[in-house]
C-alpha cells in the first residue's frame, strides 16, 4: 500500500504492508552509493537481509547506540569524520533505519552535508515512523535540549511489517504513540483502541499496520500538538535526581499522563479518566510514579520548564484540540495529588 504526504511544500511517499524486498525496486537507488545509518542492535540483527536488498551499489554503514535521544553532539561530530572521506563528485542515498536518534540524525546530516543526495527511512517501529513524518531534524545537547534543527521530509518512508511486528518489546510503545493520537486528536480511535486491545496477549498478537493510515492523517494535520503534548512533564524527568530508574519510554509515556490529568483539571469533561488508567495497567504500561524520584523536586523541574514551555495544548474535550494556556504552581500540585490517589485506587 501506498501513501502520500505532505507537510507545508513538502511531500513524502509512504509504502508499508509489504517486506522491504518487494516494496524497494533497483531502479529507484540505480548509480547512487548508499550510506545507511542504524543502531547497534538492527545492524546485528537485519545486517545480511539490508545488504542483500541493495545488492551489486556500493553500501557503507554506520551503526550508532541504542538510545532514543542518540542524535547528539558527540555522535553529529563522529558521522561527520566518518562522511570525511567520501567525495562530493558522486550521488549518494542516506538511508536511516533504526530509532528516533537514527532518523533524526541522518536527516539534519543529509540536510546540511555538501554530499549531494536523497533521504529515505525505514522505520523499525511505528513510534520512529511517527518521528520519520515530522519535518524537524534536530541535534540534542542533552535529551530533549535542541541545539540544532532543520527541516528535512524524507523521500520515501519504506514500513517493513515483519520487521516492525518482531519488535516485542516495541508493542507497548507503538500502541502508547496510537494512544496519545487519541487523546489529542480523535477520540473515537481511542475508542477504537480500548475494544482491539482488551488484554497483553491482544497488543503482542496484532498487527499494528491497519492504523498505519490514522497515524498519518492525523499527524499530517495535528504533528506538532499530538507531540508536544507531555512534553514538559517529559523533560522534567531528565533533570530531576534518579531520573534514570525511568527508560527514555517510560519518561514519556508518564510524561502524557501527567499532561492529561493537567488537562482534566483545567476542563469540565466526562471522560471516564479511572477506567482509562485501570485499562492502561492491565495493559502492562508503568503507571506508577516511583518511590525513588522526590515529587517535590519533580514538580520544580516541571515549573522550571515553564520558561521554554510557557503554553502547554488544552484539549477542549478528549480527542479534541483547544486552546494553549500555562500552568500554575497550584494547579500542578492538584494533578499529582489527584495522579497519584487515583494509582493507589487502582
Amino acid at each position: 500500500m501506498q501513501l502520500t504526504y505532505q507537510k507545508t511544500k513538502k511531500q513524502s511517499t509512504i509504502v508499508y504492508g509489504e517486506i522491504l524486498s518487494a516494496s524497494i525496486k533497483p531502479e529507484m537507488f540505480q548509480n547512487k552509493h548508499i550510506i545507511i545509518v542504524t543502531n547497534q542492535r538492527y545492524y546485528d540483527r537485519f545486517f545480511e537481509k539490508i545488504q542483500h536488498i541493495f545488492s551489486p551499489q556500493p553500501i557503507d554503514w554506520y551503526v550508532c547506540s541504542n538510545l532514543i535521544y542518540g542524535n547528539n553532539v558527540r555522535e553529529l561530530m563522529d558521522i561527520l569524520d566518518f562522511l570525511g572521506r567520501f567525495p562530493p563528485n558522486k550521488e549518494y542515498l542516506f538511508i536511516a533505519f533504526g530509532n528516533e536518534g537514527v532518523i533524526q540524525l541522518t536527516g539534519f546530516v543529509q540536510k546540511t552535508t555538501i554530499l549531494p543526495g536523497d533521504f529515505w527511512v525505514l522505520p523499525t517501529t511505528l513510534r520512529a515512523f511517527a518521528v520519520a513524518i515530522v519535518e524537524d531534524r534536530f541535534i540534542c545537547k542533552q535529551p530533549m535540549e535542541m541545539l540544532l534543527i532543520e527541516k528535512n521530509l524524507p523521500e520515501k518512508i519504506f514500513l517493513d511489517q515483519t520487521i516492525v511486528a518482531g519488535q516485542k518489546d516495541g508493542k507497548l510503545v507503538d500502541l502508547q504513540t496510537f494512544i496519545r493520537i487519541g487523546l489529542v486528536h480523535d477520540y473515537a480511535f481511542l475508542q477504537t483502541l480500548f475494544k482491539n486491545f482488551l488484554n497483553k496477549k491482544q497488543v503482542q498478537g496484532t498487527s499494528f499496520m491497519a492504523f498505519v493510515e490514522q497515524l498519518t492523517t492525523s499527524y499530517q494535520l495535528a504533528s506538532k500538538e499530538i507531540e508536544d503534548f507531555g512534553k514538559i512533564f517529559e523533560e522534567a524527568f531528565y533533570l530531576t535526581t534518579n531520573g534514570h530508574f525511568l527508560s527514555e519510554n517510560m519518561k514519556r509515556f508518564l510524561g502524557v499522563m501527567l499532561h492529561l490529568f493537567w488537562n482534566l483539571e483545567i476542563i469540565d469533561s466526562s471522560f471516564r479518566i479511572k477506567n482509562f488508567m485501570i485499562w492502561l495497567k492491565h495493559l502492562g504500561f508503568p503507571i506508577l510514579f516511583p518511590e525513588q524520584i522526590s515529587v517535590a523536586e519533580y514538580l520544580q523541574n516541571v515549573l522550571h520548564l515553564q520558561k521554554k514551555y510557557p503554553q502547554l495544548v488544552v484539549l477542549a474535550e478528549i480527542g479534541t484540540i483547544g486552546r494553549e494556556q500555562s500552568m500554575t504552581e497550584k494547579q500542578l500540585i492538584k494533578v499529582m495529588e489527584q495522579y497519584q490517589k487515583m494509582i493507589a485506587e487502582i
